[in-house]
């Protein structure tokens, strides 16, 4: 990755007269990074586990071949306009999710959003088929309305099972919905219900399980006093006290 070290890892660009973005490799993890993992991943529940690609342009192949499964499935998904040997390019799918929220002032047009995006977390899971990293920053949404799934780098099915990562899934996206909620506990349950009526995937005992793997982090979180430390660490204390209460 020597000629590409001095680039952007993700540079939007101009394509055959069409606005597309262009992925370049992260440097391949070490083996010391790998190895630290390993030992981490012994103590830590399933879903707090590491499960993204090592990095190079293996990283890059496995996610092109992600986009096309979820392409197949008639997920909406970027299309794939050119893959080298040192970068993938795909087409525009409109702008992030988590911008065009932070830029919505009315509570209800936001929440319809979040409504929005959990349906189509539904319509992925209800297509045998899981995400890996569900954040608002990884959903966009296009001039038409169309909201469409990009960075499909994690695949947590190398390290559990389907369902399991569905319901890691359901987690994530809660905890990055958090940010947005007038009332996180009333509206994430909400949510949560939604996605229920919407998935015909039988995830119930994972959501509860996980729910209960989750409990000594919401406990740490609690007596340390560190609920608003971050956006991250609020989104996880309050998606973990919905899925206790499933």
């Amino acid at each position: 990755m020597t000629e590409n070290s001095n680039l952007p890892r993700v540079e939007k660009i101009s394509f055959d007269g069409q606005v597309a973005w262009v992925k370049r490799p992260e440097a391949t993890r070490s083996n010391s990074f790998v190895f630290f993992h390993k030992i981490v991943e012994r103590v830590l529940p399933k879903v707090l586990r590491h499960t993204g690609a090592l990095g190079g342009m293996d990283a890059i192949r496995d996610e092109a071949k992600r986009l096309t499964i979820f392409k197949d499935a008639g997920l909406p998904v970027p299309s794939i306009l050119a893959l080298t040997d040192d970068s993938l390019t795909l087409s525009s799918a409109g702008d992030q999710l988590r911008e065009v929220l932070r830029q919505t002032s009315d509570a209800t047009q936001r929440y319809q959003l979040l409504q929005q995006a959990m349906k189509s977390l539904s319509t992925v899971h209800n297509a045998n088929l899981c995400h890996g990293r569900p954040f608002v920053k990884d959903m966009t949404l296009n001039d038409a309305g169309d909201m469409f799934w990009i960075d499909l780098e994690e695949d947590p099915c190398t390290r559990m099972s389907l369902k399991d990562a569905q319901a890691r899934d359901v987690w994530l996206v809660l905890v990055s919905f958090t940010e947005f909620c007038e009332d996180p506990l009333k509206d994430l349950s909400s949510l949560l219900a939604f996605y229920t009526s919407q998935s015909r995937v039988e995830i119930d005992s994972n959501l509860r399980q996980l729910g209960k793997s989750l409990r000594p982090l919401r406990w740490i979180i609690s007596s340390l006093r560190l609920r608003n430390l971050s956006r991250d660490v609020t989104g996880a204390y309050w998606a973990i006290r919905v899925l206790e209460k499933y």
